[in-house]
């Protein structure tokens, strides 16, 4: 068996050190730029989910990611918009075609003239 010299020890402590410091430093960045990816992909769920319900429409999508990212608690923040009703949408129409504005008999109603 080989024997080590205290230099030599001590040098190879001093390494190992050196190496311990560096790749726990490098494992702190890599958790911080997870977290923060995390975070910005659940934002983007959240406004998702209020594109859906029709929440805030006078926010484009980026401007919604924008504002949800300053949110202290994207837990409440994301049970408020499962709680929130449905805005601005429109569940039928009477027209003869489907989105093609009013029929012939709202027409008349509305106006008194036959649209024949």
């Amino acid at each position: 068996m080989n024997k080590i010299s205290s230099q030599d020890a001590k040098a190879l402590l001093k390494t190992a050190g050196a190496a311990i410091l560096e790749v726990t430093q490098e494992n702190a960045e890599l958790r911080e730029k997870v977290a923060a990816y995390e975070r910005h992909t659940r934002v983007e769920k959240i406004a998702r989910d209020m594109e859906e319900k029709g929440l805030n429409p006078d926010l484009d999508f980026g401007q919604k990611v924008a504002a949800l990212s300053y949110a202290q608690n994207l837990d409440v923040t994301e049970e408020a918009i499962k709680m929130a009703a449905p805005q601005g949408r429109v569940l039928g129409d009477v027209g003869d075609v489907p989105g093609q504005g009013p029929s012939s008999f709202e027409t008349y109603i509305m106006t008194g003239e036959d649209p024949a």
